[in-house]
């Protein structure tokens, strides 16, 4: 089941990631799945992105270079649009280890980079974009 071929219901994913090596894969990954892809490499354009282009998921890094991940996700919480965004954060640390004990974390789902592949990562944006309609 593809989802492309420039069919009017393509979803739109943002990538908020300053690896550029695993940006790109994801990039590779979401287009050949059928998705149109966006890349951002730190957090002020990844939160610029998201308010601008509206995505149907954002993937975002907790670090990166200028903001951390967390507090683009306060912000984007904030804001009308980004109160119900569908976001999955991706870390390659435990989040106990960069997240502050303070800072709660509303995404709709954490992934640890050590603990998936590029196609698990792929099923499990399947199931966020095309297994429930909320």
């Amino acid at each position: 089941m593809r989802y492309n071929e420039g069919h009017m219901s393509q979803k739109k994913i943002l990538i908020i990631e300053d690896s550029a090596n695993l940006a790109d894969s994801l990039e590779d990954m979401l287009t050949f799945k059928g998705y149109t892809a966006i890349k951002a490499r730190d957090g002020k354009q990844g939160y610029t992105l998201a308010i601008l282009e509206k995505p149907d998921l954002i993937l975002l890094d907790l670090k990166l270079p200028d903001i951390e991940g967390y507090d683009i996700l306060r912000k984007l919480r904030a804001d009308d649009w980004g109160k119900t965004a569908r976001v999955l954060i991706l870390t390659a640390s435990d989040t106990s280890e960069t997240v502050p004990s303070d800072v709660e974390i509303d995404a709709n789902d954490i992934l640890h980079k050590a603990h998936w592949g590029i196609e698990n990562l792929a099923i499990r944006i399947e199931g966020e974009l095309h297994g429930s309609n909320s």
